[in-house]
């Protein structure tokens, strides 16, 4: 299935599985991270290596995690999608703080790296 990078909804869902990711809690909790950040990187580059980076790290967990990922995705899209016919600010999430100094060095450019994670 081809993913359309220039797509606003397509930007919004990878948007909300990033969120949803950041938001599980437990063992796979760095993988889920890990995998956050991949897609975030999608966000900001709208790159096909970030995508497929991103897929990989997605993948890589766990079936029942990327079961309970998808039902609260799907959870959160539908009440995105509410907000937005009522009219209202679409629900967030918690407020998003640092993830991990480490990775916000990365990203920050501390490290010379061409792939962000």
């Amino acid at each position: 299935m081809a993913v359309r990078l220039n797509d606003p909804k397509t930007l919004q869902a990878i948007g909300i599985l990033a969120d949803v990711l950041d938001e599980l809690s437990g063992p796979e909790r760095l993988e889920c991270l890990m995998a956050a950040n991949a897609l975030r990187q999608v966000l900001e580059t709208k790159s096909e290596t970030a995508l497929a980076f991103a897929r990989q790290a997605f993948e890589s967990l766990d079936p029942g995690v990327r079961r309970q990922i998808q039902t609260d995705a799907t959870d959160t899209a539908i009440k995105v999608i509410e907000a937005n016919r009522r009219g209202a600010p679409a629900p967030k999430g918690k407020a998003k703080g640092p993830v991990s100094p480490v990775l916000d060095a990365i990203n920050a450019g501390g490290m010379k790296t061409e792939r962000k994670w």
